[in-house]
Parts: C-alpha cells; sequence; structure tokens
C-alpha cells in the first residue's frame, strides 16, 4: 500500500511539473474583440489575421522556443464585457493584450489594463480616455480623430470648401465626435454652417436630406457616423440631389459601406490610417498581402492592415523581451523600440504616446475599389 501511495504521489508531482513547465514554455497574448453583434464581422476579420500572424511565428519556433497562444473572449461590442475580459485575461496570466475595440470598449478596458499593469498594444479606436490619457501601460499606433478631422478640414481649405456641415451621430460616440469637430474647426479659424444629429439606425436621414437641401452653396459635409447612418445619409442625400462631397472617418473605408451606398459612391471621401493595403512598395503592407492571399484568409483591407500593424509591433516587442517576454520585460522593450515605421505611418512609444500622426485620403472609383 505504501509503494501505491509513492507511485500516485510522484505521478502527480510528475503531472505538476509538466504543467508548470507548459506554462513556462508558452506565451499567452490576451485580447477582447467583437465576434458577436454589430462589429462581428469586423472582430472575425481582425481574429483571422492576429491568429495567422501568431501561427506563422510558432511555425517558425516561437520565441527563443516557447510557443504563443492567442487567447480570444468576444464582448459583442460591449464595453462592460470588454472590461470584465480584460480582467479575467490578465487575470489568467496574459503576457499582453491586443487591439482593444472601439471608443468605449477600449476606455472601459483602460483601468484594467492600469492595474493589472499589462501592456496593450493596438488602440483600434481615435476618441475617449484611452487616446486622451492612455497611462503607462497602453500603447496606440492609430492617429487620433481629431488629426482625422484636421486633415479633412485641411483638403478641404486646400480647395476652397468653406460650407461645410457636420452630420454627427446621435450618440456617445457621434457626441464625443462633433466635441472634437468643432475644437479642430476653431483650431483652423473655421465653423460649420450648422450641425445635425443622425439616429444610429440612419432613421432620421430623410428628414436630414432635406435639411441639407436647403442650405445655399452647401460645400461639403462631414459625416462622424457608423455605417448604418452613414450609407442612409448619403443615399438620401443624393437622391435628393444633393452633389456636395462627403467626408467620412476611417472606420467606414470598407465594403460594407461600399455595397450599401450602391450608385452612391461618387464625392465620397474617407480618412485612412494605414498606408494602402493594395500597394506593396512597403515591405510591411507586402508581408500584410502575403498573408492574406492564402485561402480562408479575409480580403485587403484598411481595418485588416491596421491589425496586422499592430500585431507585428507587439510580435516585434515580444521578440525585443525575449529569452524572459514578461509583463515588465515587454513594458520595457517597448517603451525602447524608438521610431516605428510602416512606409509614411511613423510613431514612437515616448510619453504621452499619442500614435501615429499620419491620415491619408481615399475616394471610391467607377469600380468600388478605394484610390488614395
Amino acid at each position: 500500500m505504501q509503494s501505491l501511495f509513492r507511485s500516485a504521489w510522484l505521478l502527480a508531482a510528475a503531472t505538476t511539473t509538466l504543467s508548470l513547465h507548459a506554462q513556462e514554455s508558452s506565451i499567452t497574448i490576451g485580447a477582447s474583440l467583437p465576434l458577436s453583434g454589430a462589429q462581428a464581422e469586423a472582430g472575425k476579420e481582425g481574429l483571422a489575421i492576429m491568429q495567422a500572424q501568431v501561427d506563422a511565428l510558432n511555425k517558425q519556433g516561437g520565441l527563443s522556443g516557447r510557443q504563443l497562444t492567442l487567447k480570444v473572449l468576444d464582448d459583442g461590442y460591449e464595453p462592460q464585457r470588454a472590461a470584465s475580459n480584460a480582467r479575467q485575461l490578465i487575470q489568467e496570466g496574459a503576457t499582453a493584450l491586443l487591439n482593444c475595440w472601439g471608443t468605449a470598449s477600449c476606455a472601459a478596458m483602460q483601468p484594467e489594463v492600469q492595474q493589472g499593469q499589462t501592456p496593450l498594444v493596438g488602440v483600434i479606436a481615435g476618441a475617449g480616455t484611452m487616446r486622451q490619457q492612455p497611462g503607462r501601460h497602453a500603447y496606440p499606433l492609430r492617429a487620433t480623430t481629431q488629426a482625422e478631422i484636421s486633415a479633412m478640414l485641411q483638403q478641404m481649405q486646400t480647395l476652397g470648401l468653406q460650407r461645410v456641415v457636420i452630420v454627427y451621430q446621435n450618440d456617445g460616440f457621434g457626441k464625443d465626435g462633433l466635441q472634437i469637430a468643432m475644437t479642430a474647426f476653431t483650431a483652423k479659424g473655421l465653423k460649420p454652417i450648422t450641425t445635425l444629429a443622425v439616429e444610429p439606425s440612419g432613421a432620421n436621414t430623410p428628414d436630414l436630406a432635406k435639411q441639407l437641401a436647403t442650405q445655399p452653396d452647401l460645400q461639403g459635409v462631414i459625416v462622424l457616423a457608423g455605417t448604418p447612418a452613414t450609407i442612409g445619409l448619403i443615399t438620401m442625400a443624393r437622391q435628393a440631389h444633393i452633389t456636395a462631397p462627403f467626408y467620412n472617418l476611417a472606420a467606414q473605408a470598407n465594403r460594407a459601406v461600399v455595397q450599401g451606398l450602391g450608385p452612391y459612391t461618387r464625392g465620397i471621401a474617407f480618412t485612412t490610417l494605414v498606408p494602402s493595403p493594395w500597394k506593396g512598395a512597403v515591405p510591411a503592407v507586402k508581408d500584410y498581402q502575403q498573408l492574406v492571399s492564402h485561402s480562408g484568409m479575409p480580403p485587403a483591407s484598411y481595418l485588416g492592415l491596421e491589425v496586422f500593424l499592430n500585431t507585428r509591433t507587439l510580435l516585434d516587442g515580444l521578440r525585443k523581451a525575449s529569452p524572459t517576454a514578461n509583463r515588465a520585460a515587454l513594458t520595457a522593450a517597448l517603451d525602447a523600440m524608438g521610431e516605428i515605421r510602416y512606409g509614411a505611418m511613423s510613431l514612437r512609444f515616448a510619453a504621452p504616446r499619442t500614435g501615429s500622426s499620419y491620415v491619408g485620403l481615399t475616394m471610391i472609383d467607377s469600380g468600388g475599389q478605394f484610390r488614395e
């Protein structure tokens, strides 16, 4: 009997040792993504990109012999679920978090990131507290919403467009965007003709189109809204024979908007926050194109390239932090990375960590493709 107990004890000890060794030999990256809800399609695209990059690195031997594990939790694009997911991932030992998604969700995750002292690389949001005060452990790459709107206004001034209306979504996202836009207008000594609120569903877009049609010599419309409201507004405006150009945030430069606009894609501009994903002159973009060329991968997109660059930056940081590659080592490695350059997009992870200043502009051509 004593021999039996001894054998059982040795087996348990060996199992525990193997389990601890497995934990030490792997690195967990955590992510809270909208895999259901309004942003599910975008979240699933991001997940495919992230997982493919992690798999590719593991096939090359991982980091100093350690394999990477990507652990993803669905937040349904709900801020409190995103915060809960971040807390759970940190408590379960994630070395880093990757790609918070949306202004409200990123803001909700921020206290968890700070309290857990866990690096978060990639902030898919241009406004909110995560961008205003990212704190010690957040590493945003994209430019801010203020930079986007300033770029719109700069081009409008270059073209001599001064009589401009702002249409903002009637929720927290849109109201934050409106406040940012008014600050950008003031900085350039400008004022919009008026501001109009659009419902997130786009239900009031017929009425808004009528109001736009009454504006004499309307020269431009800045739209700060999500996909349904953007499509509805532009469609109704074009059907009301409003020919002024519409300027949109980078989040709307996607296939769903192109398809939703149908024949009404002319004279529609979008900001961009990364280089063109269809031009391979930038080495990182060429690598992205190769990744999405594989069977089962989503087609190239601005969002997909942004997720790719965010993920690549985190993986580069982990390489520099190896062989230790724990949270503290990764934080130190990211802080010491110096200039990060992806074509015209460049940034440094130095305080106050405002991200890149790069903002481009793109339009939809007659074939339904984005052209810069």
